[in-house]
C-alpha cells in the first residue's frame, strides 16, 4: 500500500462526509418533493448534488443540519437548479451562485 500523507487521508474524509451530508439531504428533498420527485430527470439529480455539495462547503454542519430539506418543494428545487448553468464534472459554480443557493436554504429555516 504506497505511503499516504495525514493530509491526503484528512481531504478524502472530508469529501466522504460531504458526499454523505448531501447524499442524505437529497433524500430529504424527495420526500418533500413527494411524486413531483418524477419530474427530475436523473442529470438534474446529479446536478443537483453537485450544488449542494458546493454550497455545503460554505455553511456550516449545525446549519446545514438545520436546514429543513424536507419541507422543501418542487419550486425550491427548480430554483437551485437554474444556477447550474454549464456546470459540470470538474466546472463549479461561481461563487454569486452559490451564495443565492444558499439563501435558498437558509430561507426555509425557522
Amino acid at each position: 500500500m504506497p505511503d499516504v500523507s495525514q493530509k491526503e487521508i484528512g481531504k478524502r474524509l472530508y469529501h466522504v462526509h460531504r458526499e454523505k451530508m448531501v447524499e442524505e439531504s437529497i433524500k430529504k428533498l424527495k420526500l418533500g418533493v413527494g411524486n413531483e420527485w418524477s419530474e427530475f430527470t436523473r442529470e438534474d439529480i446529479e446536478l443537483l448534488g453537485h450544488l449542494l455539495q458546493c454550497t455545503w462547503n460554505v455553511i456550516d454542519q449545525k446549519t446545514w443540519e438545520n436546514v429543513p430539506f424536507s419541507s422543501m418543494k418542487k419550486d425550491d428545487v427548480r430554483k437551485i437548479l437554474s444556477f447550474g448553468g454549464g456546470v459540470g464534472p470538474g466546472r463549479n459554480p461561481d461563487q454569486t451562485a452559490v451564495a443565492e443557493i444558499k439563501k435558498i436554504l437558509l430561507s426555509r429555516r425557522s
